[in-house]
């Protein structure tokens, strides 16, 4: 079946279409980038939510994507995730210790929320077989409303997952090593740990570009347009404008590295040894980040490139660089398994 893959972002909206020419490699069809609303899927108003279709249907065309299937992913900071361990369970048993589980840490009622869960894991304490699973709670009226302006965009939905599960798709082939996902994008940052191909941690910080953009502004006294405009121009360069960008988004970006050495030690503490952490999300692009990344954490610090398992030929050449780390989640929705 033909699907393309919509990142409905804070700031702007990304397509991408794949054809699988193979095991684990695509052939990149169609891209198209395009400005997001202001309140996007956040806003409760009817004339908010029609100019947010009107965005994507405009996109859709602009990309020449053919299909109108699409699979789309909530907001990471949306979504309610926990890693629990239960002893080995029946299917029945399992079902009623997640629905306890879940009341215990979701802050909504169960009935609003979709619950959906993942064996990530099975290990043995004192001679006890145990299982660690990954629930997720979407909000219902948040699954309602992407369902909503997707088929007023003249769209079918076929998919629907979490923002981090694409993200790992695109950014970790499946490979027996333990690697960190750190999605910096504009309103959160969303931590992954991602083991043989499966996502065994979330956690999201509500501090990301914004914040970076708003720090900027308070410093030099600028228009937020401006700040951002010299954000993304000189990041962390501490050469460049005597250094008083990196000066001003310094310390909410180590307030984001703080959060993942605890992730770190968090892994540590499972006897799960990081191999490398991938950077993506529109702040990785900014000059520096990934050096004070690796600074700081003394790991291996990649900056993602989603179009990795993607051929050489066709239109990958014509994204610029800076620019392939935005597309992690419409990549990896692009290549999800969807079978109707």
């Amino acid at each position: 079946m033909e699907f393309f893959g919509l990142d409905i972002g804070s700031h702007t909206l990304k397509a991408v279409q794949l054809a699988k020419k193979g095991n684990n490699l695509y052939q990149l069809l169609s891209f198209g980038s395009a400005p997001s609303t202001d309140k996007g899927l956040l806003s409760e108003a009817e004339s908010d939510l029609n100019n947010l279709a009107e965005q994507i249907k405009k996109l859709h065309a602009e990309a020449k994507i053919k299909t109108r299937n699409v699979a789309t992913a909530l907001p990471q900071d949306q979504v309610f995730t926990r890693v629990a361990t239960f002893p080995k369970l029946s299917e029945e048993e399992l079902d009623s210790a997640l629905k306890w589980e879940a009341e215990q840490y979701i802050p909504v009622p169960l009935e609003e929320v979709n619950l959906v869960h993942q064996i990530v894991g099975q290990f043995k304490d004192k001679n006890q077989e145990k299982i660690e699973v990954l629930l997720a709670a979407a909000p219902v009226r948040l699954i309602e409303k992407t369902t909503k302006v997707l088929k007023a965009a003249g769209l079918t939905p076929v998919g629907l997952e979490s923002e981090i599960m694409a993200i790992a798709r695109s950014l970790v082939p499946s490979s027996p090593q333990t690697v960190m996902v750190v999605d910096l994008g504009a309103k959160a940052t969303d931590l992954a740990v991602v083991e043989k191909g499966l996502v065994i941690f979330v956690h999201s910080i509500p501090s990301a570009g914004e914040a970076l953009t708003r720090a900027v502004a308070q410093e030099l006294g600028l228009e937020t347009s401006q700040a951002e405009a010299y954000k993304r121009a000189y990041g962390l360069d501490l050469e460049k404008l005597e250094g008083k960008i990196g000066n001003a988004i310094g310390p909410v970006l180590q307030t984001i590295i703080s959060e993942v050495e605890k992730t770190i030690q968090y892994c540590s503490a499972k006897q799960k040894n990081l191999s490398r952490i991938i950077l993506c999300g529109g702040t990785a692009g900014l000059p520096e980040v990934g050096s004070l990344f690796a600074k700081k954490l003394n790991l291996e610090i990649q900056i993602g490139n989603p179009f990795s398992q993607t051929t050489e030929d066709g239109l990958v050449p014509k994204i610029p660089k800076t620019d392939l780390p935005l597309y992690a989640t419409a990549v990896g929705l692009a290549m999800k398994e969807i079978e109707l």
